[in-house]
């Protein structure tokens, strides 16, 4: 855990032989967090791992990577993130209220997370009334 009681995860994968490290970081852009950004680093191998792929957990409960405790349409266990293949996914983990994306053809009305699906850097989606993004360290 770093800074302001954020849990915090990473992932180190081999790249050629050498261990590469990686860098993220998940904006909150609603509710109480607003504003928030949540930074990840490979070098604090925070997360799991297995094989090859990162996973990030979102949810209500305190051992999740991303702990949402304040939005009470946020799950327990609700999503997880996942790095693999060199690009982002984001599951819905059976959550009671569902995870979402934004619909770029119509703003009121959101698309529901179906599955494992890819995500954008900069995509937003939203777990329980919580919206978020991901975005790369500068």
């Amino acid at each position: 855990m770093t800074g302001a009681g954020r849990a915090v995860c990473g992932y180190r994968h081999q790249e050629r032989g050498r261990s590469v490290d990686k860098k993220m970081g998940v904006m909150i852009m609603s509710g109480v967090e607003d504003g928030s950004l949540l930074e990840f680093d490979t070098s604090s191998q925070d997360g799991r791992v297995a094989q090859d792929k990162w996973t990030i957990s979102i949810g209500r409960k305190e051992d999740n990577d991303i702990c949402l405790r304040n939005d009470t349409y946020v799950s327990r266990q609700h999503a997880n993130l996942h790095y693999k293949d060199q690009r982002w996914w984001l599951e819905d983990c059976n959550s009671t209220n569902g995870t979402f994306i934004g619909n770029p053809d119509n703003f009121f009305e959101d698309n529901p997370v179906k599955g494992i699906i890819p995500l954008e850097e900069g995509q937003i989606f939203r777990v329980g009334r919580t919206w978020l993004r991901i975005q790369l360290p500068e």
